[in-house]
């Protein structure tokens, strides 16, 4: 009887407590009989931890109290947390208190927008204390993940207090301390303890944080920079698969719970597709053809933020896309060994989720209007181009999958129902269309769909080289890009974005270039050839177009851009559009000649012109495309910012 009543005592003296300290009286005003402030704040973190009422308390501090009359006290309240979680026996309940604390007052103190200095000033008591206060903050957090005679829970609130820290913080300068202390060893030995690989997913966002720090001006200060490329440990790597591969799975499901999009399609649903297509106002459904955008305004879900630690990975260590290749070849349970086998059927391989993930993410990119929508979709782009670029993991995407790769159909025009044993490259492509037929919008993302043509350059660039001839909707992704030219002929002059159109004009032409030059090598059939040379003759108006827009384009507008590459880039995309136009007009020559008045009588003539004598005008011998197009930088710096911000909410 006695045990609730005290339980009541307890929490009553933990809330009152922190009343008086946090309203500025100190340890010796609430507790006369106690003269030692350590022994003060050692008794109460004997209390059991009422986290509501503390997170409460702080946040209603304003930031200048915090500087002001509450100084000292949360100074006191830092180290004296800080010391006891170190020093106290694990099975002490002060230590388990003390992160708990800990992690409470990081929390809600970073969530007042202070700078790094007045981060030194609230936490450390000022510059000169700072040194030793983040010494003693890392060491203990690197000692506790280590541990084997600590709980795994409390060192899991080792790994969240340094998580809070390191999201809250930001780029903020107060976060180099962590890379004075490199926790690399001792984030591995956690993920690949048996007691702790459960808290995987944290750990290795906890290192894609670290590694992103100041990543574009520190990178040869950042430790975990050069542990990730270095690394060579198989294991620890199938662990991180593991835990991505269950997170992006959620992801994905999280949006097919919003809208079910795995419906067989009818005829009536397919008509309203091609009615949907023609645009502009889709005036001939009678229902409303795309769900409500406002439902994906949350989207994608946090657990979303697993795919940066995945590509700072795929980017920069090979042996990482090694694991993620014997994962398209191995029809094993994923890599979590000692992991809780799920009744539901597993999701599959890693590299498959995200291609699903990334459809979801490209489609609704910019349906919502938020930068944090964008941002997960540049991500994925990121994702994709690292894989486009990774030779066998291109040579794994180009085999037969047993299984549809399910791919985002929530929003129309649909692309059309993949057939079973797909090659995933197909559902790369499709990817790519998706982007660039739902995404064209004034304020444009040029970045992004620099990443996409060149995704897609460097699949059919590597299709053509071992001449794989790859059974694909081509007609789907030919519109896409040649929309894209359109769009830029219709509204350059209203577009809003950061700069390097003149570039992305350039690499879609060279793209297509690349496309009918190899079009014999990779196209699967004769009619796909024909298709493709019909639908660069209809849009011959905006290809035309294009010759008055890159001189208007080749106008240097900065030093950089008077540069022999700018200049050689022009010279390269200048070169590749006359060879297009060249054969674009033969061919409509022949169709005039012929008098055809319909598509098929057009088709027709393309068709017989090419069976006669080849594509006209197509170089002779292999031309070194690889070279044309820059290589685009492997940082995705305004991620970090979200990949913060959701780090956070999942604490």
């Amino acid at each position: 009887m006695d045990h609730p009543r005290n339980s009541v005592q307890l929490a009553s003296k933990f809330n009152l407590t922190y009343s008086k300290l946090l309203q500025g009286q100190i340890p010796s005003q609430i507790n006369p009989n106690e003269s030692d402030p350590s022994r003060f704040y050692s008794s109460l973190l004997v209390l059991d931890v009422n986290r509501d009422f503390l997170e409460g308390k702080l946040n209603h501090l304003t930031k200048e109290t915090c500087f002001g009359p509450l100084k000292s006290t949360l100074n006191a309240l830092f180290l004296q947390c800080l010391t006891l979680a170190r020093d106290a026996k694990p099975e002490d309940a002060r230590k388990t208190n003390a992160f708990d604390t800990l992690s409470i007052l990081t929390r809600c103190i970073l969530k007042k927008n202070l700078s790094g200095l007045e981060i030194m000033e609230v936490f450390a008591g000022g510059t000169n204390q700072s040194d030793s206060f983040f010494k003693l903050f890392t060491s203990l957090v690197d000692s506790t993940l280590v541990d084997p005679a600590v709980p795994p829970s409390i060192r899991h609130q080792a790994l969240q207090l340094a998580l809070s820290f390191m999201c809250g913080v930001g780029q903020l300068s107060p976060g180099a301390y962590f890379l004075r202390k490199d926790l690399f060893p001792s984030l591995v030995s956690f993920i690949k303890s048996p007691e702790t690989e459960q808290y995987t997913f944290e750990a290795a966002l906890l290192l894609a944080i670290l590694a992103n720090f100041h990543k574009s001006d520190a990178a040869k200060l950042n430790p975990y920079l050069h542990r990730i490329h270095e690394s060579q440990d198989r294991e620890l790597m199938r662990k991180i698969c593991w835990a991505s591969n269950f997170a992006l799975d959620t992801t994905v499901k999280a949006y097919q719970t919003i809208h079910d999009d795995n419906a067989v399609p009818t005829f009536a649903s397919s008509l309203g597709s091609v009615f949907a297509s023609l645009r502009p106002d889709r005036a001939l459904a009678s229902t409303p053809v795309d769900p409500p955008r406002e439902l994906f305004k949350d989207q994608p879900i946090e657990a979303c933020v697993i795919l940066l630690p995945v590509y700072e990975f795929m980017k920069s260590n090979p042996v990482f896309s090694e694991v993620l290749e014997e994962y398209l070849s191995s029809t094993k349970d994923g890599p979590g060994a000692g992991a809780e086998k799920k009744a539901s059927k597993p999701p599959p391989p890693l590299p498959i989720t995200i291609l699903s993930l990334s459809s979801y993410l490209l489609t609704h990119a910019t349906s919502t209007s938020s930068p944090r929508s964008l941002a997960y979709a540049d991500l994925s782009l990121s994702c994709l181009l690292a894989f486009s670029e990774t030779e066998s993991l291109i040579e794994a995407f180009i085999r037969p999958w047993d299984e549809n790769i399910r791919l985002c159909r929530q929003r129309l025009p649909l692309l059309p129902v993949p057939h079973p044993g797909r090659p995933p490259v197909c559902a790369l492509l499709d990817c790519c269309a998706l982007w660039l037929r739902h995404n064209l919008h004034l304020r444009l993302e040029v970045s992004s769909y620099g990443h996409c043509i060149w995704i897609c350059y460097r699949v059919i660039w590597f299709l053509s080289k071992t001449r794989t001839r790859l059974e694909y909707e081509w007609k789907e992704l030919w519109s896409a890009i040649l929309g894209l030219l359109t769009f830029f002929t219709t509204k350059l002059d209203s577009l809003f974005s950061t700069g390097g159109v003149e570039n992305l004009v350039r690499e879609t032409i060279l793209l297509l270039d690349l496309c009918l030059t190899e079009s014999s090598s990779f196209l699967p059939n004769p009619h796909a050839l024909y298709e493709f040379m019909y639908e660069l003759v209809r849009s011959v108006s905006t290809l035309e177009k294009q010759a008055t827009l890159l001189k208007t384009l080749s106008v240097p507008h900065s030093p950089r851009r008077s540069s022999s590459s700018f200049s050689r880039n022009t010279d390269n995309a200048t070169g590749s559009l006359t060879n297009i136009l060249n054969a674009i007009r033969f061919y409509e020559e022949k169709i005039k000649e012929a008098r055809a008045r319909t598509a098929n009588q057009a088709m027709r003539v393309v068709a017989r012109e090419i069976d006669r004598d080849g594509i006209h005008g197509q170089r002779e011998g292999r031309y070194e495309f690889e070279s044309v197009l820059p290589k685009r930088p492997d940082d995705v710096l305004g991620f970090s910012r979200y990949a913060c911000q959701d780090g956070l909410a999942l604490m």
